[in-house]
């Protein structure tokens, strides 16, 4: 049996002068959108042991209490807001502290850009599946 190797692939995009690969500047821009940044965002929020609600929402009556991720943001920073129910007997100020430790190091890991803030809104508490 015989070793296949391959040749590393050239790149793409090259230099027009040099021939050389072009800086990754010249090469296009990622953009990540803000639906994407509002995913990661619930996802990380979701994570934090004590917060309820988030992904189907929680019943309150015959209305759902969702939780709600709204971004903004200009060039590589983000401001999260996020609404969200807490299981009760769980502290709020605790499960937000997390919540918004958290969400932020996720946002930032994985897009790369910075949060600057991360305002959280508790809409409800729930003990059982059932709102307080």
């Amino acid at each position: 049996m015989r070793a296949v190797t391959a040749e590393p692939a050239a790149p793409v995009y090259r230099s027009a002068s040099s021939g050389e690969p072009a800086p990754a500047e010249e090469r296009g821009r990622t953009v990540i959108g803000e639906d994407a940044v509002a995913a990661i965002a619930a996802r990380a929020a979701a994570e934090v042991s004590g917060v309820a609600g988030l992904g189907g929402g929680v019943r309150r009556g015959r209305r759902r209490v969702r939780a709600r991720v709204r971004i903004t943001g200009n060039g590589g920073t983000a401001t999260l807001r996020l609404r969200i129910a807490v299981a009760y007997p769980r502290s709020a100020r605790e499960t937000s502290r997390r919540v918004r430790e958290h969400t932020a190091a996720e946002v930032e890991r994985m897009t790369g850009m910075s949060v600057r803030c991360v305002d959280i809104e508790i809409a409800e508490l729930v003990r059982g599946g059932r709102a307080v």
